[in-house]
């Protein structure tokens, strides 16, 4: 070895010893110390995951269309492709979500989009057929078209077209797959007709529909009752029926245009106004409405005169007699106390006059009473009752001479005639006979 060659490999050698020290002796210096290799520092920055959907557009004859654009869309977001010479694309979405994805193409439709749940990294195959559509005319007995007839087309089970015919009872489905379809056409007033239609490139049908009525029958209850009671002449009024009422059973009938929705209304004095809808289908049926009193607070007393200071029960009831406990009662406007569980309520009237009883509750207040308050009890006077004499039949009168005239005396005996005069002193001498006798004795 060369006498300089071992100083340098000496040096070397230190200098490969110290490198490693004075490194980190300069990081811990300046305080930026970089992490070691293999190492990826804290990234604060929490992106969404991804993940990637094949979509494969085919035909019913699992043929590629190319071609196809399709828009995928999700919760806040939406990503656009068009597929292949293979008919497939790939889409890139948010991993987990629900993805509805939708194809426009020049010769190919599909009804409804394709929805994927719960996204994740797959293949979905989406089925798409030749663009079509179909023209419904509806027509009565006598070929006039029917306006405003409901038009509905299902495809497995699903409504994919629900319209209305023109005035025309013309009705265009607009662009739909070519396929068979479960056509429904219905108008109020109209029987419902149901057929399977082949839908091609444009399709035409024409449907028949017959005019029909049926029976409703109705049952008006108070179900506030236990148990119900029927409402007797309760006034109903029904579309395209007018106005009818019940009899005494509560029930009524009405004759009505089959598949209509018929708004009803049912009133009577002293109870609450009842609106529904009734739905009507192509046989009769019944209809039960339940209508209840007018909510109202009734006040009774139990006198409606009443000495000053005299005390007086108050009762407060509902609409059906029912006790209302808890309402309050004013005299003259100022409340006195509340009704107890019994709906009544003891008061004393202290000053004389007309005195206003009220009843209230948060909902309702009763119509006013009126209490007269007096001092002191007006005697009533009897009524003196003059007794009628009974008429009695009086005796013919003998015929009297007018030849014999009886001397005037001035002085009126009334009912004395000469008669009566004979019998009477007869009578006397009688008596005085016979008290002289008793003397003897």
């Amino acid at each position: 070895m060369r006498p300089y060659t071992r100083p340098l490999l000496i040096a070397t050698v230190v200098l490969l010893v110290l490198a490693p020290a004075v490194g980190a002796i300069g990081a811990i210096g300046d305080g930026s110390a970089e992490p070691a290799a293999g190492v990826d520092a804290a990234d604060t920055t929490v992106q969404e995951e991804t993940v990637t959907l094949t979509v494969a557009v085919r035909t019913p004859a699992d043929d590629p269309v190319s071609g196809a654009d399709l828009t995928a869309s999700w919760e806040n977001g939406s990503a656009t492709a068009t597929t292949a010479s293979n008919g497939r694309a790939l889409v890139d979405v948010p991993a987990g979500s629900t993805v509805e994805i939708g194809i426009d193409h020049p010769e190919y439709v599909r009804n409804t989009p394709f929805v994927v749940e719960s996204a994740d990294e797959e293949t979905v195959s989406v089925t798409v057929r030749q663009r079509g559509s179909l023209t419904v005319r509806a027509e009565n007995e006598r070929g006039d078209p029917v306006e405003d007839a409901r038009v509905i087309m299902r495809a497995d089970g699903e409504v994919v077209v629900n319209g209305r015919t023109n005035d025309d009872g013309r009705y265009t489905s607009g662009t739909i797959e070519q396929r068979s379809y479960s056509l429904t056409v219905v108008k109020q007033g109209y029987y419902r007709v149901v057929r399977d239609v082949d839908v091609g490139d444009s399709s035409r049908e024409t449907v028949g529909l017959e005019q029909g009525s049926v029976t409703l029958s109705f049952e008006v209850r108070d179900d506030r009752l236990d148990p119900p009671e029927p409402v007797a002449n309760a006034q109903l009024t029904l579309e395209t029926t007018g106005t009818f009422r019940t009899l005494q059973n509560g029930e009524a009938t009405a004759q009505v245009p089959v598949n209509a929705d018929l708004e009803l209304e049912v009133t009577k004095d002293g109870y609450e106004t009842v609106s529904r809808t009734v739905r009507v289908g192509e046989s009769a049926r019944s209809v039960a409405v339940n209508i209840t009193r007018t909510p109202i607070l009734n006040v009774t007393t139990v006198n409606d005169r009443v000495l000053v200071g005299e005390r007086n029960v108050v009762t407060v009831t509902d609409a059906y007699g029912d006790p209302v406990a808890d309402a309050r009662i004013l005299v003259d406007g100022e409340g006195v106390g509340r009704t107890g569980g019994d709906g009544t309520l003891t008061v004393r009237l202290d000053s004389a006059g007309n005195r206003t009883l009220v009843a209230e509750t948060d909902e309702l207040t009763s119509a006013p009473r009126t209490i007269a308050v007096v001092r002191e009890r007006t005697p009533t006077q009897t009524a003196t009752v003059t007794p009628t004499a009974t008429s009695t039949a009086s005796p013919t009168p003998t015929p009297v001479s007018t030849d014999t005239t009886e001397p005037d005396t001035g002085v009126s005996f009334p009912g004395f005639t000469p008669i009566s005069a004979i019998v009477a002193f007869a009578a006397l001498t009688l008596a005085v006979g016979l008290a002289a006798r008793r003397r003897d004795e």
